[in-house]
């Protein structure tokens, strides 16, 4: 029987329980209205056992005790009837009030959504354990209060507040500096744009949103305030970019569900020989080939991390422990080092790809882009190879067996449908990137060919499409392209040059000098901003710059990719942290041959620069 005192014991349930913390509210209001509160007597049966299991009961107030063959009396006072959670069509107890009770109980067929909360069913399963061990045990209520998660709001309120402040605040000084600026060559509404950017960096800063989000509000606020019009404010997601982007996205989520990347892995261990160098190369070799075809670090961290598990679990404790560190520079590295040097390998890459003008994209396509950054690269993988072996030497034998690798392979079997496919898609992208002069048919729609193809066929499902495709990334890449797009229109990049002609002078008359002044800006800027915002900002100042003083934009462009994708403490890089948590049990606390070898690749990078230099001038870049 129902009344309001009842039901407000119910929701007072709904907020405390351990079982119900973590449950969307809007579902508990729903179920409000379709449970019954009862009341048993001393003695008075609930249900007994093989009876239809259709109901759970949650213990308002008094308790009640639970027999079976195996189990006399036990006392609970928490939840019974959990058969019905799990399951199992019948209950496997007689359970009947050990004193008089209040009782809510739950018809399983009205639990809906919260029937699947991990944590709602994880507390069913564990109260189920504990019954049939026969320990009678209260379990307590908890507040929302008492959650990480109200800790950790806690612990970072102050900056949210501070943050949100500058962001009301920044762009109406910025809209009051510009205007009192006797002179000014800006219009109005560059100035209204300034104060909007204004707005989206100190939310890139401050970290108050995700990345995609203030981007949006840039062109967003552009178009409600009449910056521009919304066919220029929007046309990143109509741009070339944007679709290449979406079909790579595709494709990658195809061969990381697939297990093609773990397939690659082990051949490589099987035709190479058992010892510590090929396993690195194995590691390092996994995730530079994924570099290409997966568009984002975390991703490819996410693909290749597990092997590290994998790997160790086969070796000796010792050997496991000498050579894991370097294995995890391997990992790491290869999913990361080579990321400028293709243009599919990062969102960002397509977002600077989408600033530079059209000229100069047509210039530089994937294999362009490719044998542009490729001496670049040459020279940072072989510095790199000699720098870890030498960093993380020892003499710890190291072994795998091979028998171990041949069982994995049979295991796998033959490649399956979503393999092959994968492998079909790769070879007909690979092969529209190399002949694409030849057929005349732009890459971003070879792709979208590819990932049309996947779809048919079911290797790319709809729900793949909506929960595995970075739809926030795509959001941010077309919302930068407008952004870029507005600057470019209302003048304020013309502006912005003026301003920054001291850098342009070394730009254009002593690039060697301009490439250390960069490497010192990026080195500083990477302490607050991550590396999206910091290539944003840099390639909205920079890039424009460069065409006003003939300098090749791809190569200005290049230059902020190469030198803000580093890191030195691991705030600095998502990546790094997202394999640091995948691969915790086996790291060190602190590591510090890890920030050795990022200083060293800092180093690297500068002298890969410095001698791709005469190559860029003898290629007619520079």
């Amino acid at each position: 029987m129902n009344n309001a005192a009842s039901l407000a014991k119910v929701a007072d349930l709904f907020q405390t329980h351990q079982a119900f913390i973590h449950c969307n509210q809007e579902e508990l209001a729903r179920l409000l209205s379709k449970i019954n509160v009862k009341k048993f007597k001393k003695d008075e049966t609930l249900f007994k056992a093989e009876q239809k299991a259709q109901n759970l009961y949650f213990i308002l107030h008094g308790s009640v005790k639970v027999e079976n063959d195996k189990i006399k009396n036990n006392t609970v006072n928490d939840i019974v009837g959990q058969e019905s959670i799990l399951g199992m069509s019948h209950y496997l107890s007689d359970v009947s009030a050990k004193t008089d009770s209040q009782i809510v109980e739950l018809p399983i067929a009205e639990l809906g959504a919260i029937s699947a909360e991990v944590n709602f069913h994880q507390h069913v399963v564990d109260s189920f354990y504990r019954r049939l061990a026969d320990k009678p045990i209260k379990e307590k209520t908890i507040t929302k209060t008492d959650t990480d998660e109200e800790d950790d709001s806690a612990h970072v309120s102050y900056r949210v507040l501070l943050g949100w402040l500058a962001v009301l605040v920044c762009p109406l000084l910025v809209y009051y500096f510009l205007n009192a600026t006797e002179g000014s060559p800006l219009s109005e509404n560059a100035i209204i744009f300034a104060a909007i950017l204004t707005s989206s960096s100190v939310m890139w800063i401050f970290r108050l949103l995700p990345d995609h989000l203030p981007s949006l509000f840039a062109v967003l606020g552009a178009v409600l305030l009449g910056v521009t019009n919304g066919s220029n404010a929007f046309v990143g997601f109509s741009s070339n970019s944007f679709f290449m982007a979406l079909s790579i996205l595709g494709l990658s989520v195809v061969i990381r569900s697939s297990g093609l990347s773990y397939r690659v892995l082990l051949h490589l261990l099987r035709i190479g020989p058992e010892s510590k160098v090929w396993y690195n190369i194995s590691f390092f070799s996994v995730g530079a080939l994924l570099t290409p075809i997966v568009p984002t670090v975390n991703g490819r961290v996410a693909i290749v991390a597990p092997f590290l598990k994998d790997l160790l679990s086969g070796m000796s404790k010792k050997a496991g422990k000498a050579e894991g560190p370097r294995l995890k520079a391997s990992l790491l590295f290869g999913t990361s080092l080579l990321s400028p040097i293709f243009l599919s390998s990062k969102s960002v890459n397509f977002i600077m790809f989408g600033m530079l003008p059209q000229q100069t994209q047509q210039a530089f396509q994937w294999l362009d882009w490719f044998i542009a950054a490729s001496v670049c690269g040459g020279v940072l993988l072989i510095l790199y190879s000699v720098t870890v072996f030498i960093l993380y030497r020892h003499k710890q034998k190291v072994i795998l067996p091979k028998y171990i690798v041949r069982q994995q392979i049979s295991t796998l079997g033959a490649l399956n449908p979503a393999e092959w496919s994968g492998v079909i898609g790769l070879l007909v992208l690979v092969g529209g990137l190399i002949f694409s002069s030849t057929h005349n048919i732009e890459v971003a729609w070879v792709a979208l060919a590819i990932m049309f193809y996947l779809m048919m066929f079911g290797f790319l499902s709809p729900k793949d499409l909506r929960t595995k495709v970075d739809w926030n990334f795509l959001i941010f890449l077309g919302s930068l392209i407008g952004m870029i797009n507005i600057i470019n229109q209302v003048g304020l990049d013309s502006w912005l040059i003026t301003h920054i002609s001291w850098l342009s002078v070394y730009m254009k008359d002593d690039l060697s000098m301009f490439v250390a002044l960069l490497a010192l800006i990026t080195t500083l800027v990477r302490l607050i901003l991550p590396i999206n915002a910091t290539v944003i900002i840099l390639a909205t100042l920079l890039i424009p710059a460069a065409v006003a003083v003939n300098v090749n934009p791809w190569v200005i462009g290049f230059l902020i990719l190469f030198l803000s994708e580093t890191f030195f403490w691991p705030y600095q890089a998502s990546y790094y942290l997202n394999f640091l948590s995948i691969t915790q049990k086996h790291n060190e606390k602190n590591d510090p041959k890890m920030l050795i070898l990022s200083i060293f690749i800092y180093i690297f990078k500068l002298v890969a620069i410095y001698i791709s230099i005469p190559f860029w001038q003898n290629m007619g870049f520079i």
